[in-house]
């Protein structure tokens, strides 16, 4: 169970229910956790009262738009997906915001460097690709093949080749090389670091990234047309957070 569970248990229960509603017929005390997150996010300066006054319609539009969903009038489980995402609360962590060089084109999908030796009795190297034709290697996943980094089953391998292929449609339409500052953590690695509880992270599904030319306005339009559903905007932390999670996008800023 999820912190926002805890503390937002009726648009958690709501966005299970895949049901849309205006947002001025959305029950009382859906709306006062709407008013809730909407004030953590200095968007809503009313009061919670789960009443839909003014404040708390343009709150909600000027929040929706931010997130690039349309029908300001809505509350739907994409919406209640994203606001819930405020309770997450991401933050940055040092891995995070390393500034990364991309490797040299000599080196990438050459089988150097140090191993591991993954759970289905593979031996995969440093420098070697993850998905083939993908400028995306092991090294870059785990850390340079960090044996604290090997991937702990076949469902995160999975994962890891899912995310890989994610990446290299972003790669191919920004044309240059896009640095990796975070990858993979298992669980005991993002707890030392200082990463989110139920970072997608752990899963193997998420990627840190900066672009090698600075152009994050491109990087992010790109980003924002891709098939990722976890969307992070840490531009002004060096970096920009794509993650391949089940369900709807949701996207969010950090702090």
């Amino acid at each position: 169970m999820s912190d926002s569970t805890v503390e937002f248990p009726n648009l958690e229960k709501f966005q299970s229910t895949n049901s849309t509603v205006k947002l001025t017929e959305a029950d009382p005390e859906i709306i006062k956790e709407i008013q809730t997150l909407l004030t953590r996010k200095n968007l809503y300066k009313g009061k919670v009262d789960g009443i839909v006054g003014e404040l708390s319609q343009k709150a909600f539009a000027e929040f929706k738009e931010s997130v690039w969903l349309d029908s300001p009038e809505l509350l739907g489980p994409t919406t209640a997906s994203n606001l819930l995402e405020i309770a997450e609360n991401h933050q940055t962590n040092e891995e995070q915001t390393q500034l990364l060089k991309p490797l040299p084109v000599s080196i990438i999908a050459t089988k150097t460097g140090r191993t591991l030796r993954l759970v289905t009795g593979e031996t995969v190297y440093e420098n070697e690709l993850i998905v083939a034709g993908v400028p995306l290697t092991w090294g870059e996943i785990t850390k340079g093949c960090d044996p604290q980094r090997n991937p702990e089953s076949k469902a995160v391998l999975n994962n890891i080749i899912k995310a890989a292929k994610g990446f290299g449609k972003i790669r191919d339409k920004y044309g240059i090389p896009i640095s990796i500052n975070s990858a993979y953590r298992p669980p005991s690695v993002n707890r030392r670091i200082g990463g989110a509880r139920y970072s997608q992270h752990i899963n193997g599904l998420a990627l840190d990234i900066a672009p090698s030319d600075g152009n994050f306005t491109k990087l992010l339009d790109i980003c924002r047309a891709s098939d990722c559903t976890g969307l992070g905007r840490g531009m002004h932390r060096g970096f920009i957070h794509c993650d391949w999670r089940p369900g709807s996008r949701v996207v969010f800023d950090y702090p």
